[in-house]
């Protein structure tokens, strides 16, 4: 279904369709689905299971028949790559808060430290969205696409939580995937009844003003909710009260096209590890020197009987024609090598990412140099940054209607106000190099600009406030500045 939607506008089910007929259509779309099954291998490559586990080392006998070699080495060496470079695009862009500003039509750049609805963007992003984004960022890297679903807990607090990305299927309403029609969450419920467990599955379907929990292994039966052991109501992602008039799932995507970092690399890194292993094979099989005859019959049972004699006695009878040697194998240590930097080479320039050993790191690379290192992993943090305003822009919507319904302010004033992220990427620098550009600037930029520029500084804002109050104690301490206030003026007067 994924597909297919990429190459039409839009999906549509007949009025005539039951809400439980499209969720099973929905259903067994999504989880046969290209993409569903990309984020599936993704994953499994993330956590260390690639095609290397599945290698073998085979003989054929006289007939063509496959048989396992147990004589022979078998190394099933694995690299971590995807993991790797998922982590790092994850830390560069994510490791340090985001930067936030807020803006209006009238005022280009508002105090979120003193609105009254910059304050609550505030509460919110230090309560959830800063954590959150960062292991949202992760999934997105690493699945192509990552989910976030919004609700409104006992408190009256916005919340948000990420969902597995394999058991969300959407359907959307263009074809750009900027608009949500439909979306399905497909999950498991184990349930203990006795010493044996009970696996449920359920699917549940979403509209813009609807919801309805499906109890898949029951014939698609409608459930207005699960429940505990004491018929306690268990909500999934249901949410009770008033609709918030849009799915509240918010896709972070990696990329425009939503495909998976592994999709790009996997052929390189199945390479890596195939020959990494078998390089691994070749030194230990060739260890052992080859023992080989001459003059003696090539039947099995007298070669093994020849070989297990020379090894107790250290002596070979032959006839006077016969002979006995031992050839030592040549592994291409250098040539293994070799190639296998070049493969790990081409990993890294299509994962985008920077490999840290990297001979130029080794010495004190200026900020030119560590531009160009980084070139790769700034390029495509450069999308992901675009991608996660998109995130932002579509969570702004519920973070509004959130507003309203807590009585906190109104839905149109709130939707006048424009969010904007910019993250703050975690690259190496020069730091005395970065501190020399800081000082071209002075008097250039402003001093909050030039603040931003210095590495030394965490928190700008903090950093004014100290430098306003060494001023300001300066100026005590200097008589220059000890003017005679009016009132004093006054008191001499009158004397």
């Amino acid at each position: 279904m994924e597909n297919s939607q990429k190459q039409t506008e839009s999906t549509i089910f007949s009025s005539t369709l039951s809400p439980a007929t499209v969720a099973q259509i929905i259903t067994d779309n999504g989880k046969n689905s290209p993409q569903i099954q990309d984020i599936k291998m993704a994953e499994r490559y993330f956590d260390g299971h690639s095609d290397i586990e599945q290698k073998e080392r085979v003989y054929y006998d006289k007939d063509e028949k496959k048989h396992n070699n147990p004589a022979a080495n078998n190394a099933k060496i694995k690299s971590n790559f995807l993991r790797m470079l998922v982590q790092q695009k994850q830390d560069y862009g994510f490791a340090k808060t985001f930067i936030l500003k807020l803006s209006t039509e009238k005022q280009n750049e508002i105090d979120i430290s003193t609105d009254e609805y910059g304050l609550e963007w505030k509460k919110f992003c230090d309560r959830v969205l800063f954590k959150a984004s960062y292991l949202l960022s992760g999934l997105a890297v690493n699945g192509g696409i990552a989910w976030a679903y919004l609700w409104i807990d006992g408190n009256g607090e916005l919340q948000m939580k990420d969902i597995p990305s394999e058991l969300v299927y959407p359907v959307w309403h263009d074809r750009q995937h900027t608009k949500l029609d439909r979306l399905v969450y497909n999950f498991l419920q184990v349930k203990y009844n006795s010493a044996t467990a009970d696996t449920v599955e359920y699917s549940e379907y979403w509209t813009d003003y609807e919801r309805y929990l499906f109890n898949v292994s029951n014939g698609y039966s409608v459930e207005p909710s699960l429940k505990d052991s004491e018929g306690n109501p268990i909500y999934s992602h249901m949410t009770e009260g008033e609709s918030w008039g849009r799915i509240p799932f918010v896709v972070l995507k990696a990329n425009a096209d939503e495909k998976p970092l592994l999709n790009f690399i996997k052929a390189h890194i199945d390479s890596y590890e195939k020959l990494d292993s078998n390089s691994i094979d070749s030194l230990v099989d060739d260890l052992d020197p080859l023992l080989v005859f001459r003059g003696i019959s090539p039947n099995l049972n007298d070669l093994l009987e020849a070989r297990e004699i020379a090894r107790m006695t250290r002596t070979i009878s032959l006839d006077s024609d016969g002979d006995a040697h031992f050839i030592q194998a040549q592994t291409q240590v250098q040539a293994y090598n070799e190639k296998l930097q070049a493969i790990k080479k081409d990993i890294f320039k299509f994962g985008y990412g920077v490999d840290t050993q990297d001979a130029r790191f080794g010495g004190n690379p200026n900020q030119l140099e560590i531009k160009s290192l980084y070139q790769d992993l700034d390029t495509y943090t450069d999308g992901l940054e675009r991608q996660f305003q998109n995130f932002i822009d579509s969570l702004k919507y519920f973070f509004d209607r959130w507003y309203e319904i807590t009585g906190r302010g109104s839905f149109e004033i709130a939707q006048s106000y424009k969010v904007l992220v910019k993250l703050d990427r975690s690259q190496m620098i020069n730091e005395s190099a970065k501190l020399d550009d800081s000082v071209k600037l002075q008097g250039i930029v402003s001093e909050k600009t030039l603040l931003e520029q210095i590495p030394q500084v965490q928190d700008v804002d903090m950093e004014l406030s100290r430098l306003e109050e060494e001023k300001k104690d300066k100026e005590k301490e200097n008589n220059l500045f000890n003017f005679p206030n009016d009132s004093d003026n006054d008191k001499k007067t009158v004397e």
